[in-house]
């Protein structure tokens, strides 16, 4: 996550050096608008078929849900604008429908339901100078760009156990002292793309944006540690069934059982040594949208008489 974040900081010192460059504008607009689309996750759940891997590879596109985004935007530069985002996400995953064995027969499920605020910087890197043309009752203009910043979010896994959906959290299904929290940072970064259609002193803006939150938390599953607890140290008989989720198959190849929960060698200790998660790498979600919003276009100001129209983006 260190090297992640530092990557990022990096990208964003860079990007106001280029900024500083260009000379500023009059005419700052303001923007409002929604988004809706669908989102996904990296984690311990769920997958491709090979070993776990933190890229978009390993995401499986039957556990895809929705999401959608309220957000208030202010252009400061001529290529610079702040963003301030509200947003509701689904994930979930399934080791069920994933064809690696070893996380298939594990058979642990999650739902989690995320709201999250982003305040984040977009720099415009294309920006039509003139009119498209593609519709002629309006001034037409096109524009891509790319974002980074941070949020702050909370989540809430749960597991569908016994035909009800039950908070893990609370269970610490992998025996913790203490639950992780329900509150998390994650580090966005993205790009988009828009139409900017034109008339009067307002324009709409219609295009679409995909937005990869990395995160702070190894717990958006609620799966992390490579080791089992011992079920008798759990604190609820649902606790220690949401654990080890692998004696629920009724048909599994000879000898895959042994890979999952605890099992006691007679003194206490666990000598299975197979992982249950992987603490090494913290979980991301991820959203595409389509975009809509209104922006608000500067006024005509004077200057020495003559009249200066503020710029489009």
């Amino acid at each position: 996550m260190k090297s992640k974040l530092i990557k990022i900081v990096g990208l964003a010192i860079l990007f106001f050096v280029c900024l500083n460059g260009i000379k500023a504008q009059r005419g700052f607009k303001l923007e409002y608008g929604a988004m809706t689309g669908i989102s996904n996750y990296l984690g311990d759940v769920g997958g491709g078929a090979g070993a776990a891997r933190a890229g978009i590879s390993d995401i499986k596109m039957q556990k895809t849900r929705w999401n959608q985004t309220g957000y208030i935007k202010y252009k400061f530069h001529p290529y610079a604008f702040a963003r301030l985002a509200v947003d509701y996400l689904r994930i979930e995953g399934n080791d069920a429908i994933c064809d690696n064995p070893g996380r298939k027969y594990r058979n642990l499920s999650f739902k989690n339901d995320i709201y999250d605020i982003e305040a984040t910087i977009h720099w415009l890197f294309y920006s039509s100078a003139k009119p498209t043309g593609i519709y002629r009752k309006a001034n037409t203009y096109l524009g891509a760009y790319l974002f980074t910043g941070i949020g702050g979010f909370y989540h809430n896994p749960q597991a569908l156990y016994q035909g009800s959906w039950v908070p893990l959290q609370p269970l610490r299904t992998e025996g913790q002292t203490n639950p992780y929290s329900h509150f998390g940072y994650c580090l966005p970064f993205g790009a988009g793309f828009f139409v900017s259609i034109t008339h009067g002193r307002k324009a709409q803006r219609i295009g679409v944006e995909i937005n990869w939150r990395y995160t702070n938390t190894d717990y958006l599953d609620d799966v992390s540690s490579a080791s089992w607890a011992n079920p008798t140290s759990l604190n609820s008989k649902t606790a220690a069934a949401l654990s080890n989720r692998n004696p629920e198959l009724k048909n599994q190849p000879e000898g895959m059982a042994g890979n999952y929960g605890w099992i006691d060698d007679g003194k206490g200790n666990n000598i299975n040594k197979a992982p249950r998660g992987n603490p090494s790498n913290k979980d991301s979600y991820i959203s595409f949208n389509i975009t809509y919003g209104i922006a608000i276009k500067g006024k005509y100001t004077r200057s020495r008489g003559r009249k200066i129209r503020s710029i489009t983006f």
